[in-house]
Protein backbone atom coordinates (compact mmCIF):
# COMPACT_ATOMS: atom_id res chain seq x y z
CA UNK A 1 0.00 0.00 0.00
CA UNK A 2 1.66 3.29 -0.89
CA UNK A 3 0.33 6.63 0.14
CA UNK A 4 1.14 10.37 -0.66
CA UNK A 5 2.48 12.62 2.08
CA UNK A 6 3.26 15.92 2.59
CA UNK A 7 0.47 18.36 2.40
CA UNK A 8 1.54 21.54 1.57
CA UNK A 9 -0.96 24.72 0.51
CA UNK A 10 -3.48 22.14 -0.76
CA UNK A 11 -1.09 19.87 -2.95
CA UNK A 12 -0.08 16.33 -2.19
CA UNK A 13 3.38 15.63 -2.59
CA UNK A 14 5.76 13.25 -3.72
CA UNK A 15 9.26 13.38 -2.68
CA UNK A 16 12.27 11.45 -3.08
CA UNK A 17 12.15 9.59 -0.48
CA UNK A 18 9.87 6.87 1.19
CA UNK A 19 9.85 5.34 4.95
CA UNK A 20 7.52 2.52 5.83
CA UNK A 21 5.00 1.93 8.84
CA UNK A 22 4.59 -1.64 10.18
CA UNK A 23 1.58 -2.95 11.46
CA UNK A 24 2.32 -4.47 14.69
CA UNK A 25 -0.08 -7.10 14.88
CA UNK A 26 2.07 -8.63 12.03
CA UNK A 27 5.25 -6.81 12.39
CA UNK A 28 4.93 -6.94 8.74
CA UNK A 29 5.06 -3.43 6.40
CA UNK A 30 1.72 -1.71 6.79
CA UNK A 31 2.62 0.90 3.89
CA UNK A 32 5.35 3.02 2.47
CA UNK A 33 5.09 7.24 2.54
CA UNK A 34 6.49 10.03 1.01
CA UNK A 35 8.95 11.48 3.43
CA UNK A 36 9.51 15.23 3.77
CA UNK A 37 12.44 17.14 3.81
CA UNK A 38 13.93 20.80 5.10
CA UNK A 39 12.44 22.21 1.64
CA UNK A 40 9.30 20.95 2.28
CA UNK A 41 9.44 22.51 5.95
CA UNK A 42 10.07 25.98 4.39
CA UNK A 43 7.38 25.84 1.76
CA UNK A 44 4.82 24.28 4.42
CA UNK A 45 5.25 27.41 7.16
CA UNK A 46 5.62 29.92 4.02
CA UNK A 47 2.23 28.65 3.04
CA UNK A 48 0.93 28.60 6.52
CA UNK A 49 1.92 32.09 6.90
CA UNK A 50 -0.16 33.18 3.82
CA UNK A 51 -2.81 31.41 4.70
CA UNK A 52 -2.78 33.08 8.27
CA UNK A 53 -3.29 36.23 7.03
CA UNK A 54 -6.77 35.45 5.46
CA UNK A 55 -7.90 33.29 7.74
CA UNK A 56 -6.87 34.57 11.24
CA UNK A 57 -9.23 37.60 9.72
CA UNK A 58 -12.33 35.82 9.45
CA UNK A 59 -15.10 36.08 11.43
CA UNK A 60 -15.20 33.23 14.37
CA UNK A 61 -18.76 32.42 13.49
CA UNK A 62 -17.38 31.66 9.53
CA UNK A 63 -14.54 29.81 11.00
CA UNK A 64 -17.34 27.63 12.32
CA UNK A 65 -19.01 26.38 9.54
CA UNK A 66 -16.03 24.71 8.33
CA UNK A 67 -15.93 23.22 11.31
CA UNK A 68 -19.54 21.50 10.78
CA UNK A 69 -18.66 20.46 8.02
CA UNK A 70 -15.48 18.83 9.48
CA UNK A 71 -17.91 16.85 11.92
CA UNK A 72 -20.09 15.99 8.71
CA UNK A 73 -17.05 14.23 6.91
CA UNK A 74 -15.43 12.83 10.69
CA UNK A 75 -18.61 10.67 11.17
CA UNK A 76 -18.85 9.58 7.72
CA UNK A 77 -15.54 8.61 7.53
CA UNK A 78 -15.13 6.28 11.41
CA UNK A 79 -15.12 3.02 9.92
CA UNK A 80 -12.55 3.44 7.53
CA UNK A 81 -10.68 5.65 10.05
CA UNK A 82 -11.04 3.19 12.68
CA UNK A 83 -9.43 0.16 10.59
CA UNK A 84 -6.23 2.53 9.72
CA UNK A 85 -5.97 3.13 13.86
CA UNK A 86 -6.15 -0.33 14.17
CA UNK A 87 -4.17 -1.50 11.50
CA UNK A 88 -1.12 0.67 12.09
CA UNK A 89 -1.50 1.74 16.01
CA UNK A 90 -2.89 -1.72 17.23
CA UNK A 91 -6.05 -0.82 19.00
CA UNK A 92 -9.64 -3.07 19.01
CA UNK A 93 -11.71 -1.21 16.62
CA UNK A 94 -14.07 -0.70 19.55
CA UNK A 95 -11.17 0.99 21.40
CA UNK A 96 -10.29 3.42 18.01
CA UNK A 97 -14.11 4.12 17.99
CA UNK A 98 -14.42 4.89 21.80
CA UNK A 99 -11.45 6.26 22.55
CA UNK A 100 -10.36 8.20 19.67
CA UNK A 101 -13.19 9.01 17.45
CA UNK A 102 -16.28 9.95 18.73
CA UNK A 103 -14.09 12.17 21.50
CA UNK A 104 -12.77 13.55 18.78
CA UNK A 105 -16.66 13.94 17.35
CA UNK A 106 -17.74 15.74 20.83
CA UNK A 107 -15.15 18.11 20.90
CA UNK A 108 -16.18 19.45 17.58
CA UNK A 109 -19.79 19.74 18.67
CA UNK A 110 -18.46 20.87 21.88
CA UNK A 111 -16.25 23.87 19.82
CA UNK A 112 -19.21 24.90 17.60
CA UNK A 113 -21.73 25.20 20.69
CA UNK A 114 -19.11 27.04 22.83
CA UNK A 115 -16.15 28.70 20.89
CA UNK A 116 -18.13 31.81 20.79
CA UNK A 117 -18.33 32.10 24.76
CA UNK A 118 -14.65 31.46 25.32
CA UNK A 119 -13.45 33.55 22.47
CA UNK A 120 -15.76 36.47 22.02
CA UNK A 121 -14.20 40.01 23.66
CA UNK A 122 -14.99 39.83 27.47
CA UNK A 123 -15.71 42.94 29.22
CA UNK A 124 -14.08 44.08 32.16
CA UNK A 125 -14.06 46.51 34.63
CA UNK A 126 -11.36 48.31 36.08
CA UNK A 127 -10.76 48.06 39.48
CA UNK A 128 -8.58 51.16 40.30
CA UNK A 129 -11.21 53.86 41.39
CA UNK A 130 -8.63 56.57 39.36
CA UNK A 131 -9.65 54.76 35.88
CA UNK A 132 -13.54 54.31 36.08
CA UNK A 133 -13.83 56.10 33.41
CA UNK A 134 -12.32 54.00 30.81
CA UNK A 135 -13.90 51.16 29.43
CA UNK A 136 -11.79 47.72 29.02
CA UNK A 137 -11.90 44.71 27.52
CA UNK A 138 -10.28 41.52 26.82
CA UNK A 139 -9.64 40.25 22.86
CA UNK A 140 -8.51 37.05 22.31
CA UNK A 141 -6.35 36.95 19.04
CA UNK A 142 -4.96 34.29 16.77
CA UNK A 143 -1.03 33.93 17.62
CA UNK A 144 0.25 32.73 14.21
CA UNK A 145 1.77 29.30 12.59
CA UNK A 146 0.53 26.36 15.42
CA UNK A 147 3.44 23.25 14.87
CA UNK A 148 1.49 20.34 16.40
CA UNK A 149 4.25 17.54 16.45
CA UNK A 150 1.94 14.27 17.80
CA UNK A 151 2.99 10.89 19.39
CA UNK A 152 2.03 7.12 18.08
CA UNK A 153 -0.02 6.03 21.03
CA UNK A 154 -3.39 7.94 20.02
CA UNK A 155 -1.94 9.16 16.81
CA UNK A 156 -5.82 10.24 16.05
CA UNK A 157 -7.29 12.02 19.04
CA UNK A 158 -4.49 14.25 19.90
CA UNK A 159 -3.04 15.82 17.11
CA UNK A 160 -6.93 15.98 15.79
CA UNK A 161 -8.00 18.07 19.03
CA UNK A 162 -4.43 20.44 19.11
CA UNK A 163 -5.11 21.33 14.79
CA UNK A 164 -9.04 21.85 15.71
CA UNK A 165 -8.00 24.16 18.74
CA UNK A 166 -5.54 25.97 17.05
CA UNK A 167 -7.78 26.46 13.77
CA UNK A 168 -10.82 27.60 15.80
CA UNK A 169 -8.37 30.42 17.75
CA UNK A 170 -7.17 32.04 13.83
CA UNK A 171 -3.90 30.10 13.77
CA UNK A 172 -2.87 27.91 11.09
CA UNK A 173 -0.81 24.88 11.15
CA UNK A 174 2.29 22.54 10.39
CA UNK A 175 1.66 18.95 11.69
CA UNK A 176 3.84 16.16 11.67
CA UNK A 177 2.48 13.01 13.02
CA UNK A 178 4.57 10.09 14.23
CA UNK A 179 6.92 8.15 11.84
CA UNK A 180 5.53 4.84 13.43
CA UNK A 181 1.66 6.09 12.40
CA UNK A 182 2.13 8.66 9.53
CA UNK A 183 -1.16 6.58 7.78
CA UNK A 184 -3.48 8.29 10.09
CA UNK A 185 -1.65 11.59 10.24
CA UNK A 186 -2.67 11.30 6.36
CA UNK A 187 -6.06 10.26 7.18
CA UNK A 188 -6.38 13.86 9.67
CA UNK A 189 -5.25 15.83 6.77
CA UNK A 190 -7.64 14.62 4.28
CA UNK A 191 -10.37 15.41 6.72
CA UNK A 192 -9.39 19.30 6.71
CA UNK A 193 -9.31 19.07 3.12
CA UNK A 194 -12.56 17.29 2.50
CA UNK A 195 -14.36 19.84 4.84
CA UNK A 196 -12.95 22.53 2.68
CA UNK A 197 -10.62 24.27 4.77
CA UNK A 198 -8.77 26.82 2.91
CA UNK A 199 -5.23 25.79 0.86
CA UNK A 200 -2.57 26.18 3.46
CA UNK A 201 -4.39 26.08 6.35
CA UNK A 202 -3.46 22.64 7.58
CA UNK A 203 -0.15 21.65 6.17
CA UNK A 204 1.40 18.18 6.81
CA UNK A 205 4.53 16.88 6.86
CA UNK A 206 5.36 13.04 7.15
CA UNK A 207 9.26 12.18 8.12
CA UNK A 208 11.61 11.20 10.82
CA UNK A 209 12.80 13.28 14.32
CA UNK A 210 15.07 15.50 11.85
CA UNK A 211 11.38 17.42 10.38
CA UNK A 212 10.09 17.60 13.99
CA UNK A 213 13.66 19.64 14.89
CA UNK A 214 13.56 21.35 11.83
CA UNK A 215 9.70 22.83 12.41
CA UNK A 216 10.60 23.66 16.58
CA UNK A 217 13.29 25.21 14.96
CA UNK A 218 11.77 27.28 12.20
CA UNK A 219 11.48 31.32 13.06
CA UNK A 220 7.94 30.92 11.95
CA UNK A 221 6.54 28.76 14.33
CA UNK A 222 4.98 30.76 17.42
CA UNK A 223 3.31 28.08 19.17
CA UNK A 224 4.59 24.02 19.83
CA UNK A 225 2.08 21.74 20.89
CA UNK A 226 4.07 18.46 21.55
CA UNK A 227 3.07 15.25 22.97
CA UNK A 228 5.69 12.82 23.61
CA UNK A 229 8.49 11.70 26.39
CA UNK A 230 10.08 13.59 28.72
CA UNK A 231 14.08 13.66 26.74
CA UNK A 232 12.17 14.81 23.83
CA UNK A 233 10.43 17.33 25.19
CA UNK A 234 12.86 19.09 27.39
CA UNK A 235 14.64 19.37 23.98
CA UNK A 236 12.54 20.92 22.40
CA UNK A 237 11.56 23.10 25.60
CA UNK A 238 15.48 24.82 24.88
CA UNK A 239 15.26 25.11 21.42
CA UNK A 240 11.70 26.94 22.26
CA UNK A 241 13.83 29.56 24.37
CA UNK A 242 16.02 30.41 21.61
CA UNK A 243 13.01 31.64 19.61
CA UNK A 244 10.98 33.04 22.28
CA UNK A 245 8.30 31.00 21.01
CA UNK A 246 5.12 29.44 23.24
CA UNK A 247 4.95 25.86 24.10
CA UNK A 248 2.37 22.98 25.49
CA UNK A 249 4.30 19.95 26.28
CA UNK A 250 2.06 16.79 27.32
CA UNK A 251 5.07 14.49 28.46
CA UNK A 252 3.44 11.12 30.13
CA UNK A 253 3.19 10.22 33.29
CA UNK A 254 3.42 7.30 36.16
CA UNK A 255 -0.31 7.65 37.13
CA UNK A 256 -1.59 5.98 40.65
CA UNK A 257 -5.03 4.43 41.62
CA UNK A 258 -5.75 4.52 45.55
CA UNK A 259 -8.10 2.14 46.78
CA UNK A 260 -9.54 2.81 49.78
CA UNK A 261 -10.88 0.03 52.88
CA UNK A 262 -14.95 1.36 51.66
CA UNK A 263 -14.35 1.33 47.88
CA UNK A 264 -17.10 -0.36 45.92
CA UNK A 265 -15.00 -3.49 44.92
CA UNK A 266 -15.99 -4.63 42.28
CA UNK A 267 -16.46 -1.24 40.74
CA UNK A 268 -12.79 -0.59 41.29
CA UNK A 269 -11.27 -4.08 39.84
CA UNK A 270 -13.26 -3.14 36.76
CA UNK A 271 -12.35 0.21 36.22
CA UNK A 272 -8.37 0.01 37.12
CA UNK A 273 -8.60 -3.21 35.03
CA UNK A 274 -9.63 -0.70 31.86
CA UNK A 275 -7.20 1.93 33.02
CA UNK A 276 -4.48 -0.04 33.25
CA UNK A 277 -4.51 -2.13 30.17
CA UNK A 278 -6.35 0.32 27.66
CA UNK A 279 -4.48 0.73 24.78
CA UNK A 280 -2.23 -2.16 26.12
CA UNK A 281 -1.36 0.10 28.61
CA UNK A 282 0.37 2.67 25.65
CA UNK A 283 -1.69 5.86 27.47
CA UNK A 284 0.13 8.42 29.39
CA UNK A 285 -2.72 8.33 31.88
CA UNK A 286 -2.49 4.68 32.28
CA UNK A 287 -2.62 4.03 35.67
CA UNK A 288 1.01 2.48 36.18
CA UNK A 289 0.71 2.38 40.29
CA UNK A 290 -2.03 0.61 42.22
CA UNK A 291 -2.21 1.58 46.44
CA UNK A 292 -4.74 -0.76 47.63
CA UNK A 293 -5.46 -0.83 51.63
CA UNK A 294 -4.52 -3.32 53.52
CA UNK A 295 -8.07 -4.50 55.02
CA UNK A 296 -8.63 -5.44 51.17
CA UNK A 297 -5.65 -6.40 49.73
CA UNK A 298 -6.04 -9.82 49.26
CA UNK A 299 -9.39 -9.90 47.84
CA UNK A 300 -8.86 -7.25 45.10
CA UNK A 301 -5.36 -8.93 43.50
CA UNK A 302 -7.47 -12.44 43.98
CA UNK A 303 -10.41 -9.91 42.02
CA UNK A 304 -8.19 -8.56 39.00
CA UNK A 305 -5.63 -11.53 38.61
CA UNK A 306 -9.10 -13.47 37.72
CA UNK A 307 -10.35 -10.92 35.64
CA UNK A 308 -7.17 -10.13 33.83
CA UNK A 309 -6.82 -13.83 32.50
CA UNK A 310 -10.45 -13.34 31.21
CA UNK A 311 -8.75 -10.55 28.91
CA UNK A 312 -8.38 -11.80 25.20
CA UNK A 313 -5.28 -10.37 23.65
CA UNK A 314 -4.79 -10.60 19.95
CA UNK A 315 -6.01 -9.02 16.24
CA UNK A 316 -7.56 -5.54 16.89
CA UNK A 317 -9.65 -6.25 13.89
CA UNK A 318 -11.64 -9.08 15.67
CA UNK A 319 -14.53 -7.63 17.69
CA UNK A 320 -14.13 -9.54 20.15
CA UNK A 321 -10.47 -8.30 21.02
CA UNK A 322 -10.13 -6.36 24.26
CA UNK A 323 -5.94 -5.47 23.94
CA UNK A 324 -4.44 -5.83 20.55
CA UNK A 325 -0.46 -5.51 19.82
CA UNK A 326 2.26 -2.84 21.28
CA UNK A 327 2.74 -0.60 18.59
CA UNK A 328 6.55 -0.91 18.38
CA UNK A 329 8.96 -3.62 19.04
CA UNK A 330 11.06 -1.10 20.66
CA UNK A 331 8.74 -0.47 23.37
CA UNK A 332 7.61 -3.92 23.90
CA UNK A 333 11.32 -4.54 24.71
CA UNK A 334 11.04 -1.75 27.37
CA UNK A 335 8.08 -3.29 29.07
CA UNK A 336 9.89 -6.63 28.99
CA UNK A 337 13.00 -4.96 30.61
CA UNK A 338 11.09 -3.05 33.78
CA UNK A 339 9.55 -6.83 34.60
CA UNK A 340 12.01 -8.93 33.89
CA UNK A 341 14.25 -6.73 36.45
CA UNK A 342 11.24 -6.06 38.52
CA UNK A 343 11.23 -9.68 39.42
CA UNK A 344 15.12 -10.12 39.58
CA UNK A 345 14.44 -7.60 42.44
CA UNK A 346 11.82 -9.68 44.26
CA UNK A 347 8.94 -8.73 42.73
CA UNK A 348 5.90 -11.81 42.11
CA UNK A 349 4.72 -11.97 38.49
CA UNK A 350 0.79 -13.65 39.45
CA UNK A 351 -0.24 -13.30 35.63
CA UNK A 352 0.45 -13.07 32.07
CA UNK A 353 4.35 -10.94 31.26
CA UNK A 354 4.41 -13.39 28.14
CA UNK A 355 5.59 -12.19 24.60
CA UNK A 356 4.16 -14.44 21.76
CA UNK A 357 2.48 -14.02 18.47
CA UNK A 358 4.48 -12.84 15.05
CA UNK A 359 3.60 -9.29 15.63
CA UNK A 360 3.70 -6.71 18.98
CA UNK A 361 1.88 -8.71 21.40
CA UNK A 362 2.44 -9.36 25.32
CA UNK A 363 -0.15 -10.71 27.98
CA UNK A 364 -1.36 -8.61 30.75
CA UNK A 365 0.47 -9.10 33.55
CA UNK A 366 0.11 -8.44 37.29
CA UNK A 367 2.80 -8.00 39.57
CA UNK A 368 2.65 -7.85 43.28
CA UNK A 369 5.14 -7.31 46.15
CA UNK A 370 6.85 -4.44 44.61
CA UNK A 371 8.27 -1.03 46.53
CA UNK A 372 9.34 2.51 45.19
CA UNK A 373 12.87 1.11 45.10
CA UNK A 374 12.29 -0.66 41.91
CA UNK A 375 12.30 1.00 38.30
CA UNK A 376 8.65 0.21 37.42
CA UNK A 377 7.19 1.86 40.14
CA UNK A 378 9.33 5.23 39.37
CA UNK A 379 9.79 5.38 35.13
CA UNK A 380 6.92 5.48 33.06
CA UNK A 381 6.33 1.54 31.94
CA UNK A 382 3.96 2.44 29.41
CA UNK A 383 3.05 -1.36 28.60
CA UNK A 384 -0.11 -3.38 29.45
CA UNK A 385 1.58 -4.32 33.31
CA UNK A 386 -0.20 -3.69 36.98
CA UNK A 387 2.29 -3.59 39.89
CA UNK A 388 0.17 -3.64 43.35
CA UNK A 389 1.02 -1.98 46.68
CA UNK A 390 -0.61 -2.03 50.11
CA UNK A 391 -0.89 0.71 52.59
CA UNK A 392 -2.30 1.70 55.85
CA UNK A 393 -3.30 4.98 55.65
CA UNK A 394 -4.95 7.79 53.39
CA UNK A 395 -1.77 10.04 54.29
CA UNK A 396 0.62 7.00 53.28
CA UNK A 397 -1.59 6.69 50.07
CA UNK A 398 -1.06 10.24 49.22
CA UNK A 399 2.46 10.13 49.86
CA UNK A 400 2.93 7.43 47.84
CA UNK A 401 1.33 8.73 44.98
CA UNK A 402 2.97 11.91 44.90
CA UNK A 403 6.71 10.20 44.99
CA UNK A 404 7.25 10.46 41.29
CA UNK A 405 8.65 12.75 38.94
CA UNK A 406 5.63 12.77 37.23
CA UNK A 407 1.75 14.85 38.01
CA UNK A 408 -0.36 13.63 35.01
CA UNK A 409 -3.53 12.28 35.99
CA UNK A 410 -4.42 10.47 39.35
CA UNK A 411 -7.60 8.61 40.88
CA UNK A 412 -8.89 7.68 44.84
CA UNK A 413 -11.53 5.06 44.57
CA UNK A 414 -13.89 5.37 47.75
CA UNK A 415 -17.41 6.29 49.01
CA UNK A 416 -16.14 8.71 51.20
CA UNK A 417 -16.58 12.62 50.04
CA UNK A 418 -14.40 13.88 52.64
CA UNK A 419 -11.51 11.26 51.94
CA UNK A 420 -11.88 12.16 48.62
CA UNK A 421 -11.72 15.69 49.27
CA UNK A 422 -8.47 15.30 50.65
CA UNK A 423 -7.17 13.53 48.06
CA UNK A 424 -8.28 15.87 45.49
CA UNK A 425 -6.68 18.37 47.79
CA UNK A 426 -3.05 16.60 48.76
CA UNK A 427 -2.08 15.12 45.28
CA UNK A 428 0.03 16.19 43.29
CA UNK A 429 -1.56 16.20 39.49
CA UNK A 430 -3.30 17.69 36.35
CA UNK A 431 -6.18 15.79 37.26
CA UNK A 432 -8.25 14.08 39.52
CA UNK A 433 -10.97 11.94 39.92
CA UNK A 434 -12.84 10.04 42.04
CA UNK A 435 -13.82 6.23 41.50
CA UNK A 436 -13.15 6.49 37.63
CA UNK A 437 -9.76 7.15 35.55
CA UNK A 438 -8.52 7.84 32.05
CA UNK A 439 -12.05 8.78 30.92
CA UNK A 440 -11.42 12.82 31.57
CA UNK A 441 -8.95 12.82 27.82
CA UNK A 442 -12.55 12.48 26.53
CA UNK A 443 -14.03 15.49 28.08
CA UNK A 444 -14.05 19.02 26.04
CA UNK A 445 -14.53 20.98 29.07
CA UNK A 446 -11.96 19.12 31.06
CA UNK A 447 -8.64 20.83 30.91
CA UNK A 448 -5.43 18.40 30.09
CA UNK A 449 -2.14 18.34 31.16
CA UNK A 450 0.27 17.79 34.07
CA UNK A 451 2.75 19.17 36.78
CA UNK A 452 6.52 17.84 37.13
CA UNK A 453 7.59 16.13 34.37
CA UNK A 454 4.44 15.63 33.24
CA UNK A 455 4.63 18.65 31.18
CA UNK A 456 3.91 22.34 30.90
CA UNK A 457 0.60 24.25 29.80
CA UNK A 458 -2.94 22.81 28.64
CA UNK A 459 -5.29 21.22 26.04
CA UNK A 460 -9.05 21.00 25.88
CA UNK A 461 -11.58 22.87 26.51
CA UNK A 462 -11.68 27.00 27.41
CA UNK A 463 -7.98 26.48 28.95
CA UNK A 464 -6.33 25.05 26.09
CA UNK A 465 -8.02 27.67 23.87
CA UNK A 466 -6.27 30.20 26.01
CA UNK A 467 -2.58 28.64 25.53
CA UNK A 468 -3.32 29.60 21.55
CA UNK A 469 -3.76 33.27 21.60
CA UNK A 470 -2.89 36.38 22.50
CA UNK A 471 -4.51 37.68 25.30
CA UNK A 472 -4.64 41.18 24.57
CA UNK A 473 -6.44 44.07 27.39
CA UNK A 474 -7.76 46.98 25.78
CA UNK A 475 -8.52 50.37 27.68
CA UNK A 476 -10.86 53.08 26.04
CA UNK A 477 -10.93 56.80 27.60
CA UNK A 478 -12.87 59.07 25.67
CA UNK A 479 -13.49 61.33 29.19
CA UNK A 480 -13.12 64.80 28.65
CA UNK A 481 -9.87 66.86 30.50
CA UNK A 482 -6.86 67.56 29.36
CA UNK A 483 -4.73 65.65 31.87
CA UNK A 484 -4.72 63.03 34.57
CA UNK A 485 -3.88 62.99 38.08
CA UNK A 486 -0.53 60.73 37.98
CA UNK A 487 0.57 62.79 34.39
CA UNK A 488 3.01 65.82 34.49
CA UNK A 489 4.16 67.86 36.49
CA UNK A 490 5.21 66.45 39.41
CA UNK A 491 5.49 68.71 42.54
CA UNK A 492 5.07 68.32 46.46
CA UNK A 493 1.28 68.49 46.81
CA UNK A 494 1.18 65.47 44.15
CA UNK A 495 3.66 63.87 46.47
CA UNK A 496 1.55 64.08 49.40
CA UNK A 497 -1.77 63.19 47.40
CA UNK A 498 0.31 59.80 46.18
CA UNK A 499 1.36 59.26 49.92
CA UNK A 500 -2.43 59.77 51.11
CA UNK A 501 -4.00 57.86 48.29
CA UNK A 502 -2.03 54.35 49.25
CA UNK A 503 -4.02 54.94 53.12
CA UNK A 504 -6.84 56.04 51.98
CA UNK A 505 -7.76 53.19 49.61
CA UNK A 506 -5.70 49.68 50.79
CA UNK A 507 -5.05 50.47 54.88
CA UNK A 508 -7.00 47.65 56.75
CA UNK A 509 -7.64 50.55 59.53
CA UNK A 510 -10.74 52.29 59.59
CA UNK A 511 -9.48 54.73 61.50
CA UNK A 512 -6.22 55.54 59.10
CA UNK A 513 -8.57 55.44 55.89
CA UNK A 514 -10.73 58.07 57.34
CA UNK A 515 -7.79 60.84 58.45
CA UNK A 516 -5.96 59.97 55.05
CA UNK A 517 -9.23 60.28 53.09
CA UNK A 518 -10.32 63.66 54.85
CA UNK A 519 -6.54 65.03 54.44
CA UNK A 520 -6.83 64.34 50.75
CA UNK A 521 -10.49 66.36 50.69
CA UNK A 522 -7.48 69.43 51.48
CA UNK A 523 -5.77 68.73 47.98
CA UNK A 524 -9.11 69.03 46.37
CA UNK A 525 -8.26 71.48 44.19
CA UNK A 526 -5.49 69.38 42.76
CA UNK A 527 -7.50 67.11 42.20
CA UNK A 528 -9.90 68.64 40.78
CA UNK A 529 -7.84 70.60 38.07
CA UNK A 530 -5.51 67.94 37.43
CA UNK A 531 -8.31 65.33 37.02
CA UNK A 532 -11.59 67.17 36.30
CA UNK A 533 -15.15 67.40 37.63
CA UNK A 534 -15.67 63.72 36.89
CA UNK A 535 -14.18 62.59 40.41
CA UNK A 536 -16.71 63.73 42.66
CA UNK A 537 -18.38 60.85 41.15
CA UNK A 538 -16.32 58.18 42.22
CA UNK A 539 -17.11 55.85 44.90
CA UNK A 540 -16.70 57.06 48.02
CA UNK A 541 -16.96 53.94 49.42
CA UNK A 542 -13.44 53.02 48.09
CA UNK A 543 -11.71 55.32 49.69
CA UNK A 544 -13.67 55.47 53.37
Amino acid sequence: MSLNGPLINGKWLETGEKFTSVNPATGEPFAEVFAANGEHVSLAFEAAERSFREWSKLPLSVRLEHFKRLKTVLLDSLEEIAKTIAVEQGKPLTEALLVELLPALDSLDYYIHRAAEHLEPLKVRHWQVLFRDKKAHYRFEPIGVVAVISPWNYPFIIPFLDITAALLTGNTVVFKPSSVTPVVGVRIAELFERAGFPDGTVNLLTGRSDVGQAIVGHESTRVIMFTGSVETGRAIYRMAADGVKKIVLELGGKDPAVVMPDADLKRAVNGILWGAFMNAGQTCASIERVYVHRDIYDDFVEMITELTARLKVGDPLEPSTDIGPMTTASQLQLVKFHVREALEDGAKLLIGGEEFGRGFFYSPAVIVDVNHEMRIMRDETFGPVMPIMKFDSLDEAIALSNDTNYGLTASIWTRDRKTASQFIRMVEAGTVTVNDHVFSFGEPEGAWGGVKFSGIGRTHGRFGLLELVNVKFVSEDYSRGESKLWWYPYDERLLEVAKLAGTSMYSESHSSKLRATMRLMRHAGLLLKKVGIKLLALNPGRFI
